[in-house]
């Protein structure tokens, strides 16, 4: 039996224990399992920002509580995920991002699944071999566009009224227009293998750990390359990929680690505003990058084997990705030139991709969701 059914038949009698406990109208929960970051901690930063801390007591439980707590605000706790648990049956409002307590809400509490992106590939019911249980333990998810309310609820078997419209939370700082570009091609692959999800999607095997670059000569010629067109390339991997490999050596071609960037004050969407340009694949967050309308290549070297090994939400995903389709070293090449020089054939195709994936995200989700669910200054 794996432990997330162990988790779950062991939490069984705290959901109707959760029912009678009296809640703490006043007492808002954050949650977030694989660290404080996306749309959790963007929800967070918002009501810290507008000052709900001085009427809530803002609890976040997260697994790197230590990192945070040190500087945490007036009215506001950082615990470990264990303590999260008491003061969930406590709380009168839930956000979660990663992870969750399998109890289901009492009618007292107003629980938001924000997730952590609008998916392409499986997640939920759809994913091959999910241990998904269909029991819902949360009263609302969120959404980007009714195109994505229908997928979310078939990835959660839910019904529509449990979907808000609302975007996402993290996504509110892109319409933030003070923010210069600079000369910064952003590379954000999805994970291919973790030990900490234990899991692998079309792991990447080659000399330098990033798909389409299979030798570090290779990499060694992107970083000339762009010091001859003047540009940097910033590689972010997924918080959860198995890092093995360095580009210390290299002058135009950075790493950084989503540790890296808090120290800064910062995450990817910060990255993203300074960007002229994406490389990504199959991760949601080129989604989120269409807002930007700046252009985008698609990593698609391995296609038919993370379809195989993972599987997408739609059955054809390469006519929601509108940029250029990458599936060799000269084509990433060729990339980064066009990107560098303006050359941008795919405006109008992102738009129109944009206003089906991101109809309801208008800059303002983290008020909609707050008001959504009562919560109020």
């Amino acid at each position: 039996m794996g432990i997330k059914r162990i988790l779950k038949k062991l939490s069984a009698p705290l959901t109707p224990l959760n029912r009678i406990i009296p809640k703490n109208k006043r007492l808002v929960l954050i949650y977030s399992n694989l660290g404080f970051r996306d749309n959790a901690k963007a929800i967070y930063d918002h009501m810290i920002q507008l000052g709900y801390n001085k009427k809530y007591k803002i609890v976040c439980s997260c697994s790197d509580y230590r990192f945070w707590k040190k500087d945490a605000p007036e009215n506001v706790k950082f615990v470990s995920t264990g303590k999260g648990l008491r003061k969930f049956l406590r709380c009168s409002f839930m956000f979660y991002s990663f992870g969750k307590f399998p109890i289901k809400p009492s009618p007292k509490q107003q629980v938001v699944n924000l997730w952590h992106g609008m998916p392409l590939k499986t997640i939920g019911a759809l994913e091959k071999g999910a241990d998904f249980d269909g029991k819902c333990y949360f009263d609302h998810i969120i959404a980007t566009s009714p195109f994505f309310s229908q997928i979310m609820q078939r990835c959660f078997e839910v019904d529509e009224d449990k979907v808000l419209l609302t975007g996402q939370p993290k996504c509110d700082k892109l319409f933030d227009k003070d923010v210069n570009e600079k000369k910064l091609i952003l590379w954000l692959p999805t994970y291919r293998s973790s030990q900490k999800l234990g899991s692998v999607n079309a792991d990447v095997k080659n000399e330098t750990g990033f798909p389409l670059i299979d030798t570090e000569e290779q990499l060694r010629e992107i970083d000339s390359l762009l010091g001859e067109l003047g540009y940097k390339l910033l590689i972010k991997p997924h918080p959860m990929q198995d890092i093995s490999h360095g580009v210390k050596s290299l002058e135009n071609i950075m790493l950084t680690t989503q540790r890296g960037l808090e120290r800064k004050n910062m995450d990817i969407y910060d990255l993203m505003k300074r960007s002229r340009a994406l490389i990504t694949d199959y991760s949601s967050v080129y989604f989120d990058y269409l807002l930007l309308n700046r252009p985008i290549g698609f990593t698609l070297g391995d296609i038919e084997q993370y379809e195989d090994e993972r599987g997408f939400v739609v059955d054809d995903p390469e006519a929601l990705m509108p940029g250029d389709k990458l599936k060799s070293f000269e084509q990433l090449r060729e990339f980064i030139i066009k990107a560098a020089k303006g050359r941008d054939g795919w405006k109008e195709e992102r738009k129109r991709v944009n206003e089906l994936a991101n109809s309801s995200q208008s800059g303002s989700a983290c008020k909609r969701i707050l008001d959504a669910v009562g919560i109020t200054m």
